[in-house]
């Protein structure tokens, strides 16, 4: 069964297995999950995990329940489903959660393909997708009335246009007349023990830190380290040194291990803000 069906509604596909399909639920899970009172920060771009919110809720809580979402983000996530194409940007029509409806920024989105030709406007390349889904809820809950996201899903390894796009996200964020977050929606290691996890997590952290795409591409492809969702967050921090972000602060680290999974095969979670 499909997941996107007209008039361009791109239906929920991992409600009820990654998160909750139930609206008042979904809720009160993420409600539960977000510490109350944080003062709220104005960020240029996040890093947060798409796994189950068993798994890693507690990092997208205590991550994007200290940003102040604006009404435009842009979300970048990493392709789980085997599509043939390497980029898939939903380029009209809305995204549908149990929390109801958010309509896709097709302004922000003709600007991005404007400058990245390679981004095909390819809805069904996201039916299935969980990578950009999961965040959704959050910002429905977190973010104002009047949300609007441009999901983006990548397979691509190609550096160059990781570059490109990066340029072209700061250059939309610069044109905009509101504020824009960026977001990558990417996990750490996979499938390692704990302790050998932990170890290169801290490395990919302190390259996403310091916002060195280049430095996170190269440490990835060379070392063959299994980050899904590395180009989203190349991405994203390269877009965000563009737009003079010094800097991101992790805001927790975990992994699977930590909500019971297996200690000799777990997968890193981070949340990074930056401002």
């Amino acid at each position: 069964m499909s997941h996107v069906t007209s008039p361009g509604i791109r239906r929920a596909a991992v409600a009820g297995y990654f998160y909750p399909a139930q609206p008042e639920v979904l809720r009160e899970t993420i409600d539960r999950l977000t510490p109350s009172g944080a003062v709220l920060r104005a960020a240029r771009a996040v890093i947060v995990p798409h796994g189950s919110y068993a798994r890693c809720g507690v990092v997208l809580g205590s991550t994007l329940g200290q940003v102040a979402i604006p009404r435009r983000c842009i979300v970048i996530g990493a392709s789980h489903t085997g599509s043939w194409m390497p980029w898939s940007l939903l380029a009209a029509g809305t995204y549908r959660t149990p929390l109801g409806d958010v309509p896709v920024d097709a302004a922000a989105a003709e600007a991005l393909r404007e400058r990245c030709p390679f981004l095909e406007g390819d809805a069904w390349s996201q039916t299935g997708e969980h990578a950009v889904e999961v965040l959704v809820p959050f910002l429905q809950r977190l973010g104002p009335a009047g949300l609007s996201i441009v999901p983006i899903v990548t397979g691509s390894d190609d550096a160059q246009q990781l570059r490109e796009l990066a340029a072209a996200l700061a250059q939309t964020v610069r044109m905009s007349e509101e504020p824009v977050l960026l977001i990558a929606s990417s996990d750490l290691s996979h499938f390692q023990p704990q302790e050998q996890a932990a170890a290169q997590d801290r490395q990919l952290i302190d390259l996403l830190c310091a916002l060195d795409a280049e430095a996170l591409i190269r440490y990835v492809q060379d070392r063959g380290a299994m980050m899904c969702g590395y180009g989203a967050a190349a991405a994203v921090i390269g877009a965000a040194r563009m737009l003079e972000a010094r800097q991101g602060t992790l805001t927790r680290y975990a992994t699977s291990a930590d909500a019971q999974g297996d200690p000799d095969s777990v997968i890193g979670y981070a949340g990074i803000i930056i401002e």
